[in-house]
């Protein structure tokens, strides 16, 4: 069934035409995304099972994408459930972050480099001085 998934999140997050953006299924989410939609299992089994009826994997990609909404249309909370999770990993992925141009590692706790700014504008607030009183 992970394969079926990758497939299925291939097909919901596919790759760019010109190759510069992977695939979510290609980056092999399909067990992150699994647990993540954890709470609503009954949900992705169903369709899976839909996908898997419809000899989903076998299908060409232009197809897929019919069969996808026809599940949708019998299962609304399908796709709704994997979408999501599948887009939170898929730009959360280094390769993805990296093909973005990105550094590849998350914003914290190493954190982005900021430009240093003006800061001139808040003389005015600094010279206020105390506004609360301490209790």
């Amino acid at each position: 069934m992970t394969d079926l998934l990758n497939t299925i999140l291939d097909t919901l997050i596919p790759a760019s035409a010109d190759g510069q953006m992977p695939g979510a299924g290609s980056l092999g989410l399909a067990d992150t995304v699994r647990e993540q939609a954890a709470a609503a299992q009954e949900v992705v089994s169903a369709g899976l099972a839909a996908a898997e009826a419809k000899g989903f994997a076998s299908l060409e990609p232009s197809a897929r994408v019919e069969a996808l909404r026809e599940i949708e249309s019998a299962q609304p909370a399908f796709v709704r459930t994997l979408f999501i999770p599948t887009c939170i990993a898929y730009y959360q992925h280094p390769d993805v972050l990296v093909a973005l141009g990105l550094p590849a590692h998350p914003p914290h706790p190493k954190g982005y480099d900021l430009e240093s700014g003006n800061l001139d504008a808040l003389d005015r607030v600094r010279s206020r001085g105390k506004l609360y009183r301490e209790t």
